[in-house]
Formats: structure tokens, C-alpha cells, sequence
């Protein structure tokens, strides 16, 4: 395990905590066979989007946005990037906007009104500890994996998303019984509870740290590792998704449930644990 105090990193092969090799290294640009982010999101802007491959026509996120397409449309990448601006100066997307992406997701706003916080889940999800988040030259966003040195067009919980989406829809479109819902029910419940405890687990083996030039870092008592992207929030976020969606089966099979769920947090999940803390 790392000292008591939080040691000076001295180099990446140092005992106790170091700061990740390749410090801030920019990585290489999306290959074009990444670029599923040319689909575009018919969503007002001044920028001028790349055109989507041949083959593909329009798409329904665009007849729902209230720009309508045309020369202001913007790929999915760079609606995040641009929500990510907006977001820090205190805005949140449109709500065409919101249905836009909501659509790009697979998620039926009209159908499953109820489940666009899946939208909103997916476009401010944080990354896992592996990941990093850049901008190409034409300010959209992508993904680099720091292991695998691969660069992406899809944010790595994206398919968390969309999953969680259709699990929910498959399960209240079932044609299962009240008594087979009910035995499931109690399977995801189970499955939720043992995902809390393992994250407890998970997330008091982290420690945040600070490097020579003052970049954070994060360090991993029981693996020995470190990062720089804190692993902790996207652990929670995911735990968050499945209570979430456990909530909204339990309301639809007829349940009393309660009017809100906390968020986790590493607060929380500390008592969950009774105790400690996972900063040093």
C-alpha cells in the first residue's frame, strides 16, 4: 500500500503513487474509419459540419430539430462539444435539441417521454479512468483510450446508455406475468444491491493525488496503478443508470417507490461502508 503521507512522485516506477507515464501527450487524430460522427444532428449553428457519407440520407434527428438541417447542422461530436461550452456558462440544450440526440440514441421521445433523462444521462456522462477527452480541428469531440492508444468517435458509456434504454423498453413491452415481472424485479434488485456494495469496494481503493506541476492524478492502492482521469464518477454514474432504471421497472409493475434517488456519490457510498474516506 502507498505511505501514510502522499509521497513526492519522482518517477513513473517509484514506489507508492506516481503520476502516469506520458504525461499530457496529445494524441494522434480519429482515424476516418471512426467516424460515425458524421451523422449529422440537424441542430442550428454557425459552423460548417462535414458531409455524411454517401450513403446515408436524412435522418430523423434532423426533422425533429428546430433548424431542420441544412447548412447550420451539427455532427453528433460537435453538439457535444458546443454543449459542453454552453453547460459551463450555465445553459442546457434546447429541448428539439435534447429530442435530436434523445432520437441519435435510439430512444423514442414520443413513446418513452418518460425516459429522455437517458438523453441528458448520456450527454454529460463522465469518462472511465482509461479515457480522455480532446478536440479535433473542427472543435469536435473524441475519445482517446491511454492503453489502447486508440482514438474514438463514441463516448465510451455510450452504449451503457442505449442499453439501459432498451433493457427498460423490453422489459414493459414483455409479455411476461405480474408473477414473472415481480421475480425479475427482485433479480435486478438483488443485482443493484451487490453493484452498490462493489462499488463501495471499488471506489475506497482510490486516492487523489497532485504531481510536480500540480496536474491531479489518481492512484489505485490495491492495483498499483494511476491515472489521470478520477475513475471514481463514471463507477457512480453507471451505478446511478441501474438504480434509475430498477425505479422506473419498479413504478411500472405497480411498486411504491420513493419520489427520488440520490445520486451516488463517494460520500455516500463511504457510509454506505461506515466509513473512511477515499481522498487522501
Amino acid at each position: 500500500g502507498p505511505p501514510g503521507r502522499t509521497p513526492r512522485p519522482a518517477s513513473p516506477r517509484a514506489a507508492g503513487p506516481a503520476p502516469p507515464e506520458g504525461v499530457h501527450r496529445a494524441p494522434a487524430r480519429p482515424c476516418a474509419a471512426m467516424v460515425f460522427g458524421l451523422m449529422k444532428l440537424g441542430l442550428p449553428s454557425k459552423k460548417h459540419p462535414a458531409e455524411p457519407p454517401p450513403s446515408a440520407g436524412p435522418s430523423e434527428v434532423q426533422k425533429a430539430s428546430a433548424g431542420g438541417g441544412g447548412k447550420g447542422a451539427l455532427t453528433v461530436n460537435e453538439f457535444v462539444a458546443r454543449s459542453k461550452r454552453q453547460r459551463e456558462r450555465g445553459l442546457e440544450p434546447t429541448k428539439p435539441e435534447l429530442i435530436a440526440y434523445a432520437r441519435y440514441l435510439g430512444i423514442d421521445p414520443i413513446a418513452d417521454g418518460d425516459l429522455m433523462w437517458l438523453a441528458d444521462e448520456a450527454l454529460n456522462a463522465p469518462l472511465p479512468s482509461e479515457w480522455t477527452e480532446h478536440h479535433d480541428n473542427a472543435d469536435r469531440v473524441f475519445y482517446y483510450n491511454v492503453q489502447t492508444h486508440a482514438s474514438s468517435w463514441t463516448h465510451p458509456l455510450e452504449q451503457l446508455h442505449r442499453d439501459t434504454y432498451k433493457g427498460i423498453v423490453n422489459f414493459r413491452s414483455g409479455d411476461m406475468s405480474k408473477e414473472e415481472q415481480s421475480v425479475e424485479l427482485d433479480k435486478l434488485r438483488k443485482r443493484c444491491e451487490d453493484a452498490e456494495r462493489e462499488a463501495h469496494k471499488e471506489l475506497q481503493a482510490w486516492t487523489e493525488h497532485t504531481d510536480e506541476s500540480g496536474q491531479k492524478f489518481y492512484y489505485n492502492r490495491e492495483h498499483q496503478r494511476s491515472v489521470w482521469t478520477d475513475p471514481r464518477p463514471a463507477r457512480c454514474h453507471a451505478l446511478y443508470l441501474q438504480m434509475k432504471a430498477l425505479r422506473v421497472l419498479s413504478k411500472h409493475c405497480g411498486q411504491v417507490v420513493n419520489g427520488h434517488i440520490d445520486r451516488p456519490t463517494l460520500g455516500s457510498l463511504d457510509r454506505l461502508g461506515g466509513g473512511g474516506r477515499g481522498k487522501e
